[in-house]
């Protein structure tokens, strides 16, 4: 199965610096995203939009690999900076 991290408003907006196309370490950052406390909603679609709850506890949890960990740290930049952007994990 495979995964694309979205970034985008609850309106269905992508944050046009995030790169939404499949990476091979998504799916490690996936998994993290998923195991951290977050703050959940819906979309208009339905859909689950997730913000991290403590954003410290989501940095310290970024993976080691480095193309892994530098792609989670600009995802934790975005949303950190920019409060009108979710997360939106696409399966």
């Amino acid at each position: 199965m495979s995964l694309n991290i979205v970034v985008e408003t609850i309106e269905g907006f992508e944050h046009p610096a995030w790169d939404a196309v499949r990476h091979g370490p998504d799916r490690v950052i996936g998994a993290i995203l998923t195991s951290l406390p977050s703050i959940e909603i819906r979309d208009d679609e339905g859909d689950q939009l997730l913000r991290p709850a403590n954003f410290t506890l989501w940095r310290n949890a970024a993976p080691d690999d480095s193309e892994a960990r530098s792609r989670y740290l600009e995802l934790m930049k975005i949303l950190e900076t920019e409060p009108n952007y979710w997360l939106h994990l696409s399966y």
